[in-house]
């Protein structure tokens, strides 16, 4: 029982880590279908950010994790601003966020002053403190406790503001017909720089929550992009609760296979591509037989 309960556990710790992640990058794509692979690097500067606010600078650790926050936000805008709106092509704008995500990816390793950034320990204020389980001999911490609302409160959040409000609306609009939308008034230089604020303050966001569980680690954040890039691809990237099904799916096949197959080597790892290579058969084999039943109308 307590196996089991464990295997639940970190699974959904890490499915609300995918989840967080590739709702970035859904949000980014279906509304300027551009593929933001900056996302995890964005999150790991603001990561290191609030880290060196806290530990080296003495700041209290709510205004060093804000601090980085913003700096991830205004990072989104002056990323639209000067590099997506001058790319006249959704294909070149993906291009720039790899280029984006590599200038992160060194800026990290050529600071100095951050010393070793392959795991440095930042504690929140609730490192501590631990919730029981009844009738079990397992205990969840309060930091997963609040990443694990924190998924819910922003997809709620996300949900909200996508259907109650003009910005989300504005924001459907462009995503389904660019053209009609802009007939109707709805400027798309004014959503794009508010959906690239939101995706990469979502993106420092999941790292503030996932430092305290984890360590703040370059390798293992990009790690944890690259398969929540392949989440996406489960709702189309599109989907926003087929992104989310998709990602506690993949958490819990690695979990599991790491906890009751220990030794089939490599299978945990396997997943993510695995899941991959389904989707886009289930998807190709769809589109192929949509083809085929439309194929007889014209002749």
């Amino acid at each position: 029982m307590t196996k089991l309960i464990q295997t639940l556990i970190i699974g959904l710790e890490y499915g609300c880590v995918y989840s967080l992640i590739a709702m970035g990058m859904v949000l980014v794509y279906r509304t300027t279908g551009v593929l933001n692979i900056a996302h995890g690097g964005i999150g790991v500067l603001a990561g290191f950010i609030a880290w060196d606010l806290n530990t080296l600078r003495g700041w209290p650790y709510f205004p060093a994790i804000g601090a980085g926050i913003l700096v991830a936000v205004a990072a989104g805008l002056l990323f639209e601003r000067f590099i997506v709106r001058r790319l006249a092509a959704p294909a070149l704008a993906t291009v720039a966020t790899l280029a984006l995500f590599l200038l992160l990816q060194g800026l990290v390793f050529v600071v100095p002053w951050w010393g070793n950034t392959w795991g440095q320990v930042f504690n929140s204020p609730f490192a501590n403190k631990q919730v029981a389980i009844p009738g079990a001999d397992y205990s969840v911490s309060w930091d997963q406790l609040i990443l694990f609302g924190n998924v819910l409160l922003f997809f709620a959040g996300l949900y909200f503001i996508l259907r109650r409000t003009r910005v989300g609306l504005a924001m459907r609009a462009v995503s389904d017909d660019p053209t009609a939308a802009r007939l109707m008034g709805i400027r798309q230089k004014l959503v794009a720089p508010v959906v690239w604020g939101l995706a990469f303050g979502l993106s420092g966001l999941t790292t503030m929550l996932l430092a305290p569980i984890l360590l703040l680690d370059n390798t293992s954040l990009t790690a944890f992009t690259l398969k929540a890039l392949t989440v996406t691809f489960v709702g189309g990237l599109i989907s926003l609760p087929l992104t989310v099904l998709g990602a506690i799916t993949l958490s819990m096949l690695e979990v599991s296979t790491q906890l009751y197959l220990p030794n089939v080597k490599g299978l945990s790892d396997a997943w993510p591509f695995l899941i991959l290579i389904v989707v886009l058969v289930a998807r190709f084999a769809r589109g192929t037989k949509a083809l085929e039943d439309t194929a007889v109308a014209p002749a």
